[in-house]
């Protein structure tokens, strides 16, 4: 990840963002985004098991899911982003709509001082 910072800054961008930076301490990545003089604009929580693509609208998932968004504030607050992108899951109907919501709550009162995304996605 911070080899990708330096060569984001050395092809001109002013900023990056990361899917999922979890692999790499943020200790790390704060270092690398102060050398080349870049903001990280946004992160992802994580994707859960494979497949799943998200866990905030997966009923019976929410404790995994609050765990998933906790770890991307810290990890956002740690690297100074701004935004998370709260991954929903691969979920239909409305307790997959309830779940969702009530996880986006969750994130916006746990965390309001970063701007909480959503991503629709279509299978077009």
């Amino acid at each position: 990840m911070p080899d990708a910072i330096a060569a984001a800054a050395r092809a001109g961008f002013a900023a990056v963002e990361c899917h999922w930076p979890y692999d790499t301490p943020p200790s790390d990545v704060r270092a690398a985004l102060e050398a080349a003089s870049l903001e990280m604009l946004g992160l992802n929580t994580p994707r859960g098991r494979p497949g799943e693509n998200g866990l905030a609208a997966l009923p019976g998932r929410e404790a995994d899911a609050r765990a998933a968004i906790d770890l991307a504030i810290a990890y956002a607050r740690e690297v100074d982003c701004k935004a998370i992108h709260v991954m929903a899951g691969r979920a239909e109907g409305p307790i997959a709509e309830e779940t969702y919501l009530r996880n986006l709550d969750y994130a916006c009162r746990t965390a309001p001082d970063l701007t909480i995304l959503i991503e629709p996605l279509n299978h077009r």
